[in-house]
């Protein structure tokens, strides 16, 4: 096990605690609305000082990569997520990358942990991407999301592709929000697909050594 591997193993665990801390302080101040000043600016700190703590993480893992250029294909979406401002919502969701570091699992093994991983990245996303429409729609003229209820009941039905109707946004900015949700309960789907279509494949490897001595 080389240092980047040691240093993934001892602080995935601690950094995936960080995500929820991090989901709860985003979210908090919008679905409680309006919370008391001193509890907003709380959260807003935590959630930079947490940021901060992000960014130092994915530095001293560049650091002690072997071969930085594979580091940096490899782990290009973390470093979007830290990076770029559009991307401050979904943060969270980075701990699920945290997951699969932390697993001290072979292989072969991680099929058990991927359903795992997609249920939180899905939770996650739901939640976030909840908040976020509220944020942009609730105060819009004409929005129909005005409530926790509201954009959950938008995020969960957006998500699993249903696309109910009754709930949608009206800016532009609800709209970019939902277009990535969207995208991201398609891609959810082919995970699922993929990860079922394993999982048969590897079942019928597993029976077919077991026929053959039969016969």
């Amino acid at each position: 096990m080389n240092r980047l591997d040691t240093w993934q193993r001892k602080s995935a665990w601690s950094l995936v605690g960080l995500s929820l801390v991090y989901t709860f302080v985003y979210v908090y101040p919008i679905f409680a609305y309006p919370a008391p000043g001193v509890v907003v600016r709380l959260c807003h700190v935590s959630e930079y000082a947490i940021w901060a703590i992000f960014v130092v993480d994915y530095a001293i893992q560049l650091h002690l990569a072997e071969n930085r250029v594979r580091f940096l294909k490899k782990e290009w979406l973390a470093l979007l997520f830290v990076i770029v401002p559009f991307f401050r919502p979904i943060r969270a969701v980075r701990g699920v990358i945290f997951l699969r570091q932390a697993t001290t699992r072979p292989r072969d093994s991680l099929m058990v942990t991927i359903p795992w991983i997609i249920a939180a990245t899905t939770a996650l996303m739901t939640v976030i991407m909840a908040a976020t429409m509220l944020d942009v729609e609730r105060f819009a003229p004409g929005a129909n999301i005005h409530t926790p209820s509201d954009a959950l009941w938008w995020a969960l039905t957006t998500v699993t592709t249903v696309g109910y109707g009754d709930k949608y946004p009206v800016t532009n900015e609800g709209r970019l929000v939902a277009s990535f949700l969207i995208l991201f309960g398609l891609g959810l789907l082919s995970s699922l697909t993929g990860y079922f279509a394993t999982w048969i494949l590897q079942k019928v490897r597993e029976a077919t050594p077991e026929k053959s001595l039969e016969e």
